[in-house]
């Protein structure tokens, strides 16, 4: 699996860091360098892709105190290699004009190409420890992507939260795979017979690499740096971290510890864990965007609970729900990335991405509007499009377990029930940006540049191609290949025939619509105590849709307790760390100045006494020589 005598995998990894460097000191030819640097990573990506069709590869780099440093290659690292080259090249293509004349924007295309390298790193891993190396390389680049986020707005704050939040989770996964290298004696993959989780080392081993896990995922409770992040990053950085590389690599790692190393159905508790905080993060944090006013914090809510399903779905142990979870990876990429990206586009054209500010903008930006459309049906779960399909098969999953855990349908409900918050908080997305009334300050407003709208056009599509066609295209050809188990459905579900069916009921209601309302427009004035409102007083914006619920008892204390801190990591780590900190000037210091001073005083009387036995006469030093010696001729004859 060569190319010119190098091996695909090293390719991969240091195309991207070459084009990336080079383009970095030759400003003038960055975009040509970077393009290579993409497109070549995809060219290769495709390459592996199809050689891991068939047998596993795997290939020894080093071997250093009997830890084997090895690449490893399947069906899996494939499809993963392939999906990361792919949203990495679109999403540099939109950033061509998302992040032109923004500062520090060389440093951005070096930190994207670096985050790609380590990104393609921790896939062709073969090795627990050598795939933390390469995790950890991620850190520090997403660190430095928020660090440098955008001209006016402090992104530091953001930067130190989440290298904060993922730094502890990744110590907590280091020290995970040392006690599985302890108690297993290696930690490569795949293990010919998967570890049980019945030995509490072992057990311990898991939960600990499952934080570094759920925090590179973004659920709860590590999810507070992404709508931190949100405030101040730009969209094409939300759209790659944490929308897409994250996704990818938070789920591939899970899968390989779960069902390439550890056996998870052997675990009912731990099983229960992860559905519970898969079916947390759903539902709490679809009512949290359903809330927000800005549209990047909406969609950075949004991407946190769209995680819960991929961990909800892996954590049933189903292998119909674990394909959905795959799959739901797969569409989450997919959407995540359109929604992001047409937010980023409202953004550069009207210079906000407040919803006050904005609406109305669907005949101003017709391409951006039509994507952000499938987007929205796409992450609501409406049929036919991916989401739909994804969600559906979890649900089956979720069902599956009836006969094993008695309270399953809890599960069931609110993986439903966050579908629904989903769409509502999806629709005021919509009708707070390209609906309703627009502002007087954006009738000027244009479509967003070309480079701007074709990577969403391009994942707007595969929405539905992956909707219409999830069994012929993306789970015959990437989720079913990758999974080391046989999948069956216990539903009935055509993709075909329910297209046609919404395909003319759509053209029903159009036809309907068009003669019963169009056909006769009214409009009125708006006026409040008999005093005419200009037309932007008597704007209605979609910021405050559901803006009620917040009345409703505990509900409004939630939200308000939540807004304070009360659920964010980072703030309890803040507080451990300020404990810590006090303890160790109020008492572990002073325990270390008493005991000096205590020692000190010994000191100080012990040559007080042997400054007064030695007193410099001859006859009181031979006394004690003489008395030495008896107390030695005592001790030998004891």
């Amino acid at each position: 699996m060569e190319f010119w005598g190098i091996e695909l995998y090293y390719w991969i990894i240091f195309l991207p860091i070459a084009g990336g460097l080079l383009g970095f000191i030759i400003n003038r030819l960055r975009t040509e360098l970077n393009f290579l640097a993409f497109v070549g990573t995809l060219y290769f990506a495709i390459k592996i892709f199809l050689k891991t069709r068939g047998e596993p590869i795997s290939d020894s780099l080093a071997s250093i105190g009997g830890i084997n440093f090895r690449f490893f290659l399947d069906n899996l690292t494939g499809f993963i290699l392939l999906f990361v080259a792919i949203s990495a090249l679109l999403i540099w293509f939109y950033s061509l004009k998302a992040m032109s004349k923004r500062p520090r924007e060389r440093a951005f295309y070096l930190y994207l190409t670096v985050t790609l390298a380590a990104a393609n790193a921790v896939v062709v891993a073969g090795n627990l420890i050598f795939l933390f190396v390469f995790w950890n390389l991620l850190v520090f680049s997403l660190y430095g992507m928020l660090q440098i986020a955008k001209g006016n707005n402090d992104s530091s704050h953001a930067a130190r939260k989440a290298i904060t939040i993922i730094g502890v989770a990744d110590y907590a996964l280091m020290l995970g795979i040392v006690i599985l290298l302890v108690m297993v004696g290696n930690v490569d993959f795949p293990v010919a017979d998967k570890i049980t989780l019945t030995n509490p080392w072992l057990i311990t081993s898991y939960i600990l690499i499952m934080i570094g896990v759920l925090a590179k995922l973004g659920t709860m409770p590590f999810h507070t740096w992404i709508p931190e992040s949100a405030k101040v990053v730009p969209a094409s950085t939300l759209a790659f971290i944490p929308g897409s590389i994250d996704k990818l690599l938070g789920v591939y790692l899970l899968l390989r510890v779960s069902f390439f190393i550890f056996d998870i159905s052997s675990s009912m508790p731990l099983r229960i864990l992860l559905m519970v905080i898969g079916a947390a993060s759903i539902v709490f944090m679809s009512a949290a965007a359903l809330v927000q006013k800005d549209a990047q914090r909406v969609l950075a809510f949004s991407t946190v609970s769209q995680a819960g399903y991929m961990v909800l779905g892996i954590g049933t142990g189903m292998p119909i729900a674990i394909a959905g979870a795959l799959f739901h990876m797969l569409n989450n990429v997919l959407y995540k990335s359109i929604l992001f990206m047409s937010v980023g586009s409202v953004e550069n054209r009207t210079r906000t991405s407040n919803m006050n500010a904005l609406g109305g903008l669907g005949p101003k930006m017709p391409i951006t509007f039509f994507s952000f459309v499938i987007a929205v049906l796409a992450i609501s779960g409406v049929p036919p499009f991916n989401g739909f399909y994804s969600k559906w098969m979890i649900y089956q999953g979720i069902i599956e377990m009836s006969n094993q855990i008695p309270l399953w349908f809890i599960f069931l409900i609110c993986a439903m029930f966050g579908s629904v918050l989903t769409l509502a908080y999806s629709l005021k997305l919509l009708h707070a940006i390209f609906l309703g009334q627009r502002p007087k300050a954006l009738n000027k407003v244009r479509e967003a540049r070309f480079v701007m709208v074709v990577p969403s056009l391009i994942f707007a599509l595969a929405c539905v191609v992956f909707g219409i066609f999830a069994d012929l295209i993306p789970l015959k050809l990437f989720v079913l290949p990758s999974l080391p188990f046989k999948i069956e459905t216990i539903g009935f579900w055509s993709p075909g025939l329910a297209t046609i069916l919404i395909i003319v009921g759509i053209i029903i209601g159009l036809i309907i619509f068009l003669i019963g309302t169009v056909s006769n427009p009214k409009r009125s004035r708006v006026f409040v105590g008999g005093e005419v409102l200009d037309e932007d007083e008597a704007r209605v914006t979609g910021a405050d849709f559901y803006s009620s619920v917040r009345t409703l008892g505990m509900l409004n204390k939630t939200y308000l307790f939540g807004e304070g801190g009360a659920f964010d990591i980072y703030n309890h780590l803040q507080g451990l760390a300020r404990g810590f900190a006090f303890i160790s000037k109020n008492v572990i210091n002073r325990i270390i100045v008493a005991a000096y001073h205590s020692i000190g005083k010994l000191v100080q009387a012990t040559g007080a006494l042997t400054s007064v036995l030695h007193t410099g006469e001859l006859y009181n030093y031979v006394g004690w020589i003489f008395l030495g010696g008896a107390i030695l001729m005592l001790l030998l004859a004891l």
